[in-house]
């Protein structure tokens, strides 16, 4: 019958959650890589860190709403930013943090080096 109606409750929507970043390594000079970031920060005022480690269950883990302990990481300046990795790494996990330190998005690659 028309007039019947269901009592419901919709949610739509989604729990918040740290977007993922494309990152993107070159080999440049002799032990080192560049690093590319594909993606624009949220907000002008937030900073890029960046771990390396030999595997990618060694890089530093991020959780979202838990601020990071940026004196583990290294922060990178700019976009296109050439480092000089830790022998033996091979991988990357860049993390963009507001200024709170608390991750909002992040990316992992293959770290390729000249």
């Amino acid at each position: 019958m028309l007039n019947e109606k269901t009592d419901a409750i919709w949610y739509h929507g989604g729990q918040a959650m740290i977007k993922d970043m494309q990152v993107v390594t070159a080999a440049t000079d002799t032990g080192k890589s560049t690093i590319v970031v594909n993606a624009v920060k949220a907000n002008a005022s937030n900073k890029w860190y960046y771990d390396t480690a030999t595997t990618i269950a060694g890089l530093i883990g991020v959780t979202y709403d838990t601020a990071i302990t940026y004196g583990n990481w290294t922060e990178l300046t700019a976009n296109g930013f050439e480092i000089t990795p830790t022998v033996g790494d091979k991988y990357i996990r860049v993390v963009e943090v507001d200024t709170s330190y608390k991750p909002v998005a992040v990316g992992d690659a293959l770290l390729n080096i000249g």
